[in-house]
């Protein structure tokens, strides 16, 4: 039964009426029912409670759409920006530089990374192999996801991973002509994860018998993922305390990546952690979306450990074994952990 807007009507506005009607598209309801069953005689609380639910839904309706548009952008700025920093070459030569410390610096001297040390651009070029992988899983989810719960965790930790790799892109790589583009990359990546958590924590996505299990081992590993990035103390305490710089600093003045880790992951997953031990809804939630993000590092570990041994360097036995090995662990049991937190999602 076709249905068209009448302008006349006292109590509907036209923004209301075509929520109603893409209400009705995306629930599967049957939109003239619907339309007479709210028209039905019914006190002013439930009045104002429908009035309230038509705005709510017209609300995370538009939310939806901006967060679809915004994902989409962050997933081919960051698929770009990936691919031109992977085979971008101008035939370049490597060259010596000196860094502010006075120590000589081997640069890469080709490609859009051509003024960053040989290091950091085995670090980068890794990275933006598994990014290009998650650019266009990301793109599959947002094209033929069909209102499946457990896609929408998986966005966010996608969206987590692109937003974490655009932060170390700006911050600790040195200038190129991408910038504008990592600028776009950054803004619509921040953003949609925003829209994206905060659709999540008010999405029920799980069937309710997951709220009986007590997730102790999911629980604890988010502590224990937390925890591995006091690693990077290693590095920052002799650095302290002999007021030396950092070791493998390069020509960079600062490492944003152990503020970013120690700032910022380090406590979110503690909080999960906890969360999920005392069986809290917001852990079971977030989940997820951490454990998604911990698959993605164990992944860019892999390429970066790799794409450096192609660039001719050689990490120590015990960096490679303890740092990088730990990583690719903490990445597969995230992986499985995180299949089996899923299984409990619900289909619609």
């Amino acid at each position: 039964m076709e249905m068209h807007y009448d302008y006349g009507h006292p109590d509907l506005n036209k923004d209301r009426y075509d929520a109603i009607r893409e209400y009705c598209r995306c629930e599967k309801i049957n939109e003239a029912y619907f339309r007479v069953s709210i028209k039905k005689p019914i006190d002013r609380c439930r009045i104002r409670s429908r009035i309230s639910n038509l705005f709510i839904i017209e609300r995370s309706l538009r939310m939806k759409g901006s967060l679809k548009i915004l994902s989409i952008i962050a997933a081919l700025s960051a698929f770009v920006s990936a691919i031109v920093g992977i085979f971008y070459s101008d035939n370049g030569a490597m060259r010596i530089a000196d860094n502010i410390y006075g120590q000589q610096i081997t640069l890469y001297g080709d490609g859009i990374y051509a003024n960053n040390s040989i290091l950091k651009v085995g670090t980068t070029k890794g990275t933006d192999i598994v990014i290009i992988a998650v650019s266009i899983a990301l793109l599959a989810i947002l094209i033929i996801n069909k209102n499946r719960k457990a896609c929408m965790p998986l966005q966010s930790g996608l969206l987590l991973i692109i937003l974490y790799d655009t932060i170390c892109l700006i911050m600790g790589v040195s200038f190129n002509r991408l910038f504008l583009l990592y600028v776009l990359q950054f803004a619509s990546s921040l953003f949609a994860l925003i829209l994206s958590v905060y659709h999540l924590m008010n999405t029920e996505i799980y069937q309710e018998q997951i709220y009986k299990k007590h997730l102790i081992c999911a629980g604890s590993f988010m502590l224990v993922s937390g925890c591995s990035v006091l690693i990077w103390l290693t590095f920052i305490l002799p650095a302290v305390i002999t007021g030396q710089p950092l070791d493998g600093i390069g020509i960079y003045t600062t490492e944003p990546v152990y503020a970013i880790d120690l700032a910022i992951v380090l406590p979110s997953y503690v909080f999960c952690g906890v969360a999920l031990l005392k069986k809290k809804k917001v852990g079971y939630r977030l989940a997820p979306v951490l454990l998604t993000f911990i698959t993605g590092v164990g992944l860019c570990v892999i390429s970066q450990t790799i794409y450096q041994k192609l660039l001719g360097i050689v990490l120590p036995d015990g960096q490679l074994f303890g740092l990088v090995g730990s990583f690719i662990v903490l990445g597969i049991f995230a992986a499985v952990l995180n299949i089996r937190l899923l299984k409990f999602a619900k289909r619609a």
